[in-house]
């Protein structure tokens, strides 16, 4: 569906089903068939169950047999096993999902499209057998008539389309249709308008279809049918048919394409009605293969966007005819997004503009009551493993269709930027293929790790598999093996980096090294662990106020009979704390939590605090700093922004995953990107600290905080490396220090820094 509800519901537990799980064998066993695919996975996997072949696929890549789970004579809906093999029957990998993601009152739901699909009930035009197929042209918009004209997005939506400020102009297209009878109807081997009267249920008991109420549809219209071709390239935005030449030329030029790239995924032609729901909505019905789009506001076909759209789910449910459960909800959504993103991105290339391509439903998204278009380039949206993402919903403030459909698109940009027109089929068939072979209840990360799979295999020459994962990164939906935790990025050099290596989810055995660029190392070998800490000791030597990395890597193997993994993990630090100009202002202040209401909708907890700069006339420049302190018991439910006098905004933290409950953060526009924005503004001023909690059930606090200068870095030698020059120290000759000039010095450095982090002033408006 198009619409956006406006609910924004965010199911953050504390505990949750992992989703998915893929498996890399690593020997070189055969499954030719179903039968031995069955067998594998009774050999391999006896734990989980007693299996039947769900279905069989094929892909680019290879086949794939996907199998239902029973537990003790019990059938698991939410559960699957997926065994992929090359195109000679060598299995590759294994998608395994063995646990319920979707409870609700402590039972797993069963999603009953998937187990008892629908069928529609509706008009048809006559059989292909009797007639023959002949092309005509056909006048539509494309992909709308706002996107056409370039013209810019109302300030109010639109009501009508007498509204719209400018005339309607169309263009010619070629299309494929039955003329059968002496009539021409919009049918042919790929798609075909029927009129629907209604949807039909099965009665388990009974054995009936039966009616089924859970759509608006239309009162019958009758089907579409002209005497004429010429009829078709003469119809206006007043004509019924017009809608539904729209979808017929919108539905089939898109499986055109999708044929193109090699997928004939449809057995049988596609069924749509352009006017087949009374509302302003539109949806893809699994179990006929059908299309309804609504007629409320404007006719919902009148925007390629929603029509392509729509078929982009009927295209992901025949790639993988169980997808449900997990995050298929907003996946599902945000790949339609992509695929109608991609449709329009494609034609706009070729005209040499770039049009609102971050958007989709940029015509229909203006008429109405709201503006309801959606982005792709949210870049605000992160990813939260164990929450629900149903389609539509908000998870941490931000539509979780836009978190998945934002880093496709802009692979997409970014590959058609480096490549040229050929990166539009290239990402197309990687979304595409990255799809097959996957089940129910997988969650995004499970499909992130397909995608750079199969990215790596179809164009190993091309740098898609980079892109995409630095596009999921932005959003935190690359899944890695372990996190790598340290307590602070800027290193205090009195004590040893402690280092925490965390499992993220599943455990395994690992074997390799941690290293510094400063010349500090440790190796690392466990065998499986949940939590594994480290102490690394920094060399005197170091640079002070200088960044260094540290570098992890691992080989890791989650069972012997798998293939080992490598990891590799590079984390940039700064030696010496850095010591700001300004005191550190002690807050100790409540953050509220978010809430749940009466009508069952979360508020989100708020709160702001103030730093006021004074008697600096300097602007901001690289060593413009902020230091921050917090406790909660979820670093995960909150975004902390900063303000700048000038109102720029900067987000600090972005529902960080962190183990501890208490966090200390210092950020150098020098070496921190989101210090950045604010440089070259004024210093003096009120900065505002903004700290929105976006999940309920976990408390805590702001400590305390300052924004300032970085006056020097608390290093080994502070005195030395206060400007980072190397310049000589005054005193007695020679080329030691007294004993009691580094007594004195450690009492000047002692002092700096109980008074930044112990200075006390009052908070003003909270």
């Amino acid at each position: 569906m198009k619409c956006q509800l406006t609910l924004l519901a965010l199911v953050m537990a504390s505990a949750s089903a992992q989703g998915g799980e893929w498996d890399y064998p690593s020997g070189n066993e055969v499954v030719a068939d179903q039968a031995a695919a069955k067998s594998y996975v009774e050999t391999h996997y006896p734990e989980i169950g007693s299996v039947a072949i769900r279905y069989q696929s094929q892909s680019k890549l290879g086949y794939q047999y996907n199998f239902n789970i029973s537990l003790d004579g019990e059938y698991k809906s939410q559960r699957t096993i997926v065994v992929h093999t090359d195109g000679s029957g060598i299995v590759q990998r294994v998608f395994k999902s063995l646990e319920d993601t979707i409870v609700r009152n402590g039972s797993a739901t069963t999603a009953a499209e998937l187990e008892f699909p629908r069928r529609l009930k509706a008009t048809a035009p006559p059989e292909l057998s009797t007639g023959t197929l002949v092309n005509a042209l056909v006048n539509v918009v494309d992909p709308d008539l706002r996107t056409m004209d370039k013209q810019p997005a109302p300030e109010l939506p639109w009501t009508d389309i007498t509204d719209y400020p400018a005339p309607a102009h169309f263009v010619l297209h070629d299309v494929e249709l039955l003329n059968s009878g002496g009539k021409y109807y919009l049918s042919n081997s790929r798609v075909k308008q029927v009129d629907a009267e209604y949807l039909e249920a099965l009665n388990t008991d009974s054995g009936d279809w039966e009616k089924s109420d859970s759509a608006s549809f239309l009162p019958l219209e009758g089907i579409a049918e002209f005497d004429q071709l010429n009829d078709l390239k003469n119809l206006s935005f007043a004509s019924h048919d017009f809608t539904q030449v729209m979808a017929f030329y919108q539905i089939d030029q898109s499986l055109r394409y999708l044929e193109s790239l090699g997928y004939s995924l449809f057995t049988e032609p596609v069924q749509y009605d352009a006017r087949g729901l009374s509302n302003d909505n539109s949806s893809y019905f699994f179990g006929p293969k059908a299309v309804m789009f609504g007629i409320g506001g404007s006719p919902d076909t009148l925007d390629a966007d929603v029509v392509v759209h729509e078929l982009g789910h009927g295209i992901h449910y025949q790639i993988v005819p169980d997808w449900g459960y997990g995050h298929t909800g907003a996946m599902a959504e945000g790949f339609a997004d992509y695929w109608a993103g991609s449709n329009s991105y494609r034609k706009l290339y070729d005209q040499g503009s770039d049009f609102e391509i971050d958007t989709v439903f940029n015509w229909e998204g203006y008429f109405g009551t709201k503006i309801a278009t959606r982005s792709l380039w949210n870049q605000r949206a992160r990813y939260f493993e164990s929450s629900e993402y149903l389609a539509h919903y908000s998870v941490g403030g931000e539509l979780g269709d836009e978190l998945w459909s934002t880093p496709l698109f802009q692979t997409l940009k970014q590959g058609v930027e480096r490549y040229g027109k050929e990166a539009f089929t290239e990402v197309d068939t990687i979304v595409l293929e990255s799809m097959f072979g996957l089940g129910r209840s997988m969650k995004m990360h499970d499909l992130v790790e397909s995608m750079l799979y199969v990215a790596n295999k179809l164009y190993p020459g091309r740098d898609y598999a980079e892109l995409l994962k630095a596009n999921f990164e932005v959003h935190g939906l690359l899944k890695a093996p372990f996190r790598l935790e340290v307590d602070s990025f800027y290193a205090d050099h009195t004590r040893p980096l402690n280092i925490r290596l965390i499992a993220n989810g599943r455990q395994a055995s690992v074997d390799g090294s941690i290293k510094t660029s400063i010349g500090s190392s440790d190796t690392i070998k466990s065998g499986k662990f949940s939590e594994l800490d480290k102490s690394i000791a920094l060399p005197s030597s170091a640079v002070c106020g200088e960044s260094f990395n540290l570098a992890t890597d691992l080989t890791y193997q989650y069972e012997s009979q798998l293939q080992p993994l490598n990891w590799k993990h590079d984390t940039s630090l700064v030696y010496g704390m850095p010591v700001l100009d300004q005191n550190a202002k002690v807050v100790n202040s409540v953050l509220p939590d978010a809430a749940f209401n009466e009508h069952n909708s979360l508020n989100y907890g708020f709160k702001s605090f103030n730093f006021i700069i004074n008697g600096d006339s300097n602007t901001a420049d690289e060593n413009l700093a902020v230091y921050l302190k917090l406790s909660h018991g979820n670093f995960a439910d909150l975004r902390v922004t900063l303000v700048s006098p000038k109102g720029t905004r900067q987000e600090l933290l972005t529902n960080q995953i962190y183990s501890q409950q208490s966090l200390t953060r210092y950020w150098v526009a020098k070496n921190d990107k989101e210090l950045s924005a604010f440089v070259g503004e004024p210093m003096a001023g009120t900065w505002r600290l903004e700290v929105t909690d976006y999940s309920a059930n976990h408390s805590g606090k702001l400590v305390e905080w300052a924004v300032g200068r970085v006056s020097t870095y608390a290093c080994a030698d502070t005195t030395d490396n206060r400007n980072n020059n190397n310049d000589s120290v005054s005193g007695s000759s020679g080329g030691a220090s007294t004993p009691l000039s580094l007594l004195f010095g450690l009492i000047i450095l002692f002092w700096r820094r109980e008074r930044h982090f112990n200075s006390k002033s009052e908070e003003v408006n909270q």
